[in-house]
């Protein structure tokens, strides 16, 4: 065989280890940084953030006119909270939207009205923030009292609301755990329907929040280790007298409560589970965001198979463990009346994570699902729908 013929042969042979070569490459690459933004993105424990993404163009008595960067919430049906240095409002029902404004209904709570702009001069704009908590503090927003108070937990001390019930005193509590990167302020919406049912609400720090011991990974462990705080919380309204346990669990507050169930011998004096929106299982919800992004620089999405090596990689690097935070995967763990709400526009928690855990264990789990809400914002959409099936099932709990 001449030399030109062998040179022939080979190049297709070349080409494709060449070609093998740098699928590997771009695979182990792509894989480390996107890994480094798993860490940055999901594990790193932060503080909630403002996001000063909207600006108010009219203020006319009691509608508002809204732009800005954060389309979510400026376009997101439902009750909202819009604060501003110097005051904050409510927000309401979107009335009628023109381009890229919104026009809202408004109400004026505290301070002084936001400060606007004409749409010309939205570059010089002052930025807002539109917010689903809706209220500002603590309980008393909502008319509730409360004592701040503490527990015990393996870490060392961690800070709590104790919310009374405003009717008669069933003796149950429920434990409320707040989400990812938020604050006890999340569930301050949710607050008065417990009250009402008799219900004792502890609202709970735990490992990782600002002022609070951190785990000692340094990161976020979806349950593995705060399933623990979830135990002393439990072990200290048993210790005041509760006579039954609920969990309440607002997004990753659900996964360390999952965990609880599957972890702790305190698990027997659960009653009953509320959860909205629960990350029960981290990897989907990173694979979820994965779709939505870019390799970067060009328009191209990420390949699946990137996602999956920098998911492998972070595991390594992090010892993230995907299958132990998978907790769809033994939804037979929930073994008393569950009740969980899903935004079918959820864009953190795909809402696919709660139908899984439903169709799993049909005996316990019972589903609500909201068409326009977006991650946790059930409630905003309808306050009043989501109260009265929350308040329901809440007496069937305390009413046997």
């Amino acid at each position: 065989m001449t030399h030109e013929a062998r040179r022939t042969r080979s190049w297709p042979r070349r080409t494709v280890y060449g070609l093998l070569a740098f699928v590997v490459v771009f695979h182990l690459g792509g894989g480390w940084y996107f890994s480094g933004l798993i860490r940055s993105d999901g594990l790193e424990p932060r503080g909630p953030q403002p996001n000063f993404g909207v600006r108010v163009v009219e203020l006319d008595g009691s509608s508002i006119v809204l732009d800005g960067t954060d389309r979510r919430a400026i376009e997101h049906a439902g009750v909202f909270r819009l604060w501003w240095d110097g005051g904050y409002g409510e927000v309401g029902a979107i009335t009628s939207t023109e381009g890229e404004l919104v026009t809202r209904g408004f109400s004026l709570v505290d301070g002084s009205p936001p400060p606007t702009c004409s749409s010309a001069d939205l570059a010089q704009c002052p930025d807002v923030d539109l917010e689903g908590f809706v209220y500002p503090s603590d309980p008393s927003d909502v008319g509730l009292t409360f004592e701040e108070v503490a527990y015990q937990s393996p870490l060392g001390e961690m800070g709590g609301w104790q919310v009374p019930p405003t009717s008669e005193d069933t003796g149950v509590w429920a434990i409320q755990m707040h989400g990812w990167r938020t604050e006890r302020r999340e569930t301050v919406r949710m607050l008065p329907t417990y009250a009402e049912a008799g219900i004792t609400s502890l609202v709970i720090d735990f490992r990782n929040d600002p002022g609070a011991p951190p785990d000692p990974s340094g990161l976020y462990r979806f349950g593995r280790t705060e399933w623990q705080d979830a135990e002393a919380a439990v072990e200290y309204a048993l210790g005041e007298g509760a006579t039954g346990i609920i969990l309440a669990g607002y997004s990753t507050g659900a996964t360390a409560e999952m965990a609880f169930l599957e972890n702790s011998a305190a698990a027997g004096s659960v009653i009953g589970v509320v959860w909205d929106a629960p990350n029960l299982d981290f990897g989907r919800a990173v694979s979820a965001e994965a779709s939505e992004r870019t390799i970067p620089g060009t328009p191209i999405p990420l390949p699946p198979t990137l996602t999956a090596v920098a998911k492998w990689i972070a595991d390594l690097r992090f010892d993230v463990d995907w299958d132990a935070i998978n907790y769809v995967d033994r939804a037979d763990v929930l073994a008393v009346p569950t009740l969980i709400f899903h935004g079918a526009g959820d864009e953190t928690v795909p809402v696919s994570v709660s139908e899984d855990v439903a169709a799993a264990n049909p005996t316990y789990v019972t589903l609500v699902i909201k068409e326009e809400a977006d991650h946790v914002l059930s409630w905003n959409v309808d306050p009043e729908d989501y109260t009265s099936k929350l308040g329901a099932f809440l007496l069937s709990l305390t009413s046997g």
